[in-house]
């Protein structure tokens, strides 16, 4: 779904992106899954995006070649307040992206910083409040929870989205237990995207990472 949307639009369709996530729901056992995941079902801590930076670390040739997507509404991007198309004033640079109780868009090149509006935002330390609970996250292929649809558990990693899904993921719930973080480029690289536990995303092209999601954490 891949629609250029009038930004007199964006503000009223924001208040509703976000919202308490659905935590019940019928899986289609046919539903398709990639085969390079990891999981532990006993996992209590899942991995910090900023560990995760650490662990696989991008060249500086890599990281030049970086151009942003465009969001639909305007970004914050480390504590300062840009128009959307401003956002590629930091081509180049790697950005980590998340969204606040009211859903506004925010971007820090330090993966560190976007944690701490993490726990300031909503107390969030990467524990998994549940690891035994197995309330999974629901990725779709289309807005509005469109499937098919991929399951993601508490502290689950897929290294590579190959053939479907990979550049396919449009919107999310996310599980009540576990935040989910999308990666731009395969092996956990790229620009990142956020997605706190227990909130819908009904429509990821406003953040920008509409169809762009290679591996998750």
């Amino acid at each position: 779904m891949k629609k250029t949307l009038l930004a007199g639009i964006c503000l009223s369709i924001m208040s509703i992106m976000i919202l308490p996530a659905v935590t019940s729901a019928a899986y289609d056992t046919q539903d398709y899954t990639p085969q390079n995941s990891n999981v532990n079902s006993d996992i209590a801590y899942q991995m910090k995006p900023s560990e995760i930076v650490e662990l696989y670390p991008m060249s500086a040739e890599e990281i030049k070649a970086i151009v942003h997507v465009i969001p639909q509404c305007p970004v914050t991007i480390d504590g300062v307040l840009y128009k959307a198309e401003d956002i590629s004033l930091f081509d180049g640079q790697r950005l980590h992206f998340t969204t606040d109780k009211k859903g506004n868009l925010y971007a820090f090149t330090d993966a560190e910083k976007m944690e701490e509006l993490l726990e300031k935002e909503y107390g969030y330390t990467f524990e998994i409040s549940s690891p035994s609970s197995k309330k999974v996250s629901i990725l779709y292929m289309d807005w509005l929870y469109g499937e098919p649809k991929l399951d993601c558990s508490p502290g689950q990693q897929f290294l590579t989205l190959d053939g479907l899904w990979d550049n396919s993921i449009s919107s999310a719930q996310i599980g009540p237990d576990a935040s989910v973080t999308l990666w731009d480029y395969p092996g956990l690289t790229g620009d990142s995207i956020t997605l706190y536990a227990g909130l819908n995303y009904s429509a990821l092209t406003f953040q920008g990472f509409n169809d762009r999601a290679s591996s998750i954490s």
